[in-house]
């Protein structure tokens, strides 16, 4: 756009100007010319020779170069002679120090005549020239103002990647500029927040643990001393005290996170094992996982999550179970299967919310936390919770990325 102006509203005008001198001085060479005898004539061309500045010259015949090639600036100048001032064809050259070499004809014979009218060098050439200067010093300048920006802005963005959980505390490096240094101001304040609202979450929960598992656990003795009362009543009574330990567990569970457990690596198979016979039908679910391979994963956060996937199947789905592990790229595949028909996959998108529960598991036993948990598990590792609808068997898998967890 700047050169766009520039030529129209600079060059241009200079153009029109620089023609409209150079006909007025030709058309006055001219007639002074054709009034004078020939050794006028011969005394005026030695006149104008012998001029110091040579801003004009008469001669008998133009230069060799003259009539090269020629510019868009140079092209422009002889159509404005040509259309403006009816001096047109072979009787204008422009030789390459800009000069205009102009016949004209006289009685006894004719004359080249050059007017400096044209600048030494080219203006176009000179627009181009400042506006790649301007073009560098801008190019400069942005770049300085973009790394002046960048800088605090990259040092948000990582503060923010590694904000994994509310024990991080931001510190506040930033001061300039002012709004990037506002920002920074309030992520710190917000890192502050939540580490208090942290703190008063895990004193909650410890309260809650203790003053719930206390009351459980007297229960539990007065349950052991009752031996003479009647078993099924304190079978009943037993069974209710399971749960609500198990339903305490979930809840803290859920509370808790498990983003504060350090990941390691941890034998796959032992580990899933165990949750194996953690669970009430040890007996009907079937291994396939490698002998030696180690995974990188929060130990005990995987096994709650296969615990309540088994804990899932049993209840909900039929024998036989499988769990499995595999690897697919570089994530660690955990699935487990049972041979229910299971549910759609998009009743069981909705399960993994908290406290959500299923058709099939309303007035059962269940929190609505098992799937939410084991989600949360999922995420923790920087995975996800995936379901496989078949004929005759319905997958849950836990999908774990390695690469990136090494």
């Amino acid at each position: 756009m700047s050169l766009l102006l520039i030529a129209g509203y600079v060059i241009r005008p200079q153009i029109e100007r620089s023609a409209a001198d150079t006909a007025q001085t030709i058309r006055n060479l001219q007639l002074s010319l054709t009034q004078m005898d020939p050794f006028q004539q011969i005394l005026f061309t030695e006149a104008l020779s012998a001029d110091d500045e040579r801003g004009m010259l008469l001669t008998d015949a133009a230069p060799d170069e003259a009539g090269g090639p020629r510019s868009w600036f140079k092209e422009y100048f002889l159509q404005i002679l040509s259309e403006q001032y009816g001096i047109t064809g072979p009787d204008v050259l422009i030789d390459g120090e800009g000069r205009v070499w102009v016949r004209l004809l006289t009685a006894d014979q004719p004359y080249w005549l050059t007017v400096r009218t044209l600048p030494a060098t080219d203006p176009v050439v000179g627009v181009l020239m400042a506006s790649a200067v301007a073009l560098l010093a801008s190019l400069a300048g942005g770049i300085t103002l973009q790394r002046k920006i960048a800088r605090p802005l990259k040092h948000l963005e990582d503060a923010v990647g590694v904000m994994s959980g509310p024990s991080y505390t931001y510190e506040n490096a930033i001061h300039s500029p002012r709004e990037i240094a506002a920002v920074s101001g309030a992520l710190k304040d917000m890192s502050h927040r939540l580490q208090t609202a942290e703190a008063d979450r895990a004193l909650l929960l410890a309260g809650v643990s203790h003053d719930l598992r206390t009351p459980l656990t007297k229960l539990r003795l007065s349950l052991a001393m009752m031996k003479n009362s009647d078993p099924d009543l304190v079978a009943g009574a037993e069974r209710n005290v399971i749960r609500i330990e198990t339903m305490l567990r979930q809840f803290l569970d859920f509370a808790r996170g498990f983003e504060v457990e350090e990941t390691r690596a941890v034998p796959l198979r032992p580990l899933l094992q165990q949750a194996i016979e953690a669970s009430d039908r040890p007996d009907t679910i079937a291994l396939d996982a490698p002998t030696n391979d180690l995974a990188w994963v929060r130990e005990a956060a995987l096994l709650r999550a296969v615990e309540n996937l088994l804990t899932n199947a049993i209840r909900y789905g039929k024998a036989p179970i499988s769990v499995s592990a595999r690897t697919d790229g570089g994530d660690l595949l955990i699935e487990v299967r049972d041979s229910g028909p299971g549910i759609s996959l998009g009743e069981a998108r909705n399960l993994i919310r908290p406290f959500a529960r299923g058709d099939v598991a309303r007035g059962g036993e269940g929190t609505g936390l098992g799937l939410a948990i084991v989600d949360q598990v999922a995420r923790a590792h920087g995975g996800a919770l995936e379901f496989e609808q078949a004929a005759e068997a319905f997958t849950a898998c836990l999908r774990i990325p390695q690469s990136r967890q090494a």
